[in-house]
């Protein structure tokens, strides 16, 4: 199965880097990887840098999005 390529009207000043869209939306980083892998989410691949517009994250901030389980040791 090819890919498809997606045009975003966005300027690379205007997005962020994954583990500032994760800490922006409250989501672990590899959350994000695994949304931009699986196309969930708008990326902008310049180089060897992934940049998520501002747009998209406007975006998912309006969503309701599940919060982000911690797992751990209980005290």
């Amino acid at each position: 199965m090819g890919r498809i390529t997606m045009q975003v009207d966005a300027e690379v000043e205007d997005g962020y880097g994954p583990e500032e869209a994760a800490e922006t939306l409250g989501k672990g980083i590899a959350t994000i990887w695994r949304w931009l892998r699986d196309d969930k989410i708008a990326a902008i691949r310049v180089g060897g840098r992934v940049l998520i517009p501002r747009k998209e994250i406007d975006r998912l901030k309006k969503q309701d999005l599940p919060a982000r389980k911690r797992v751990g040791l209980s005290e």
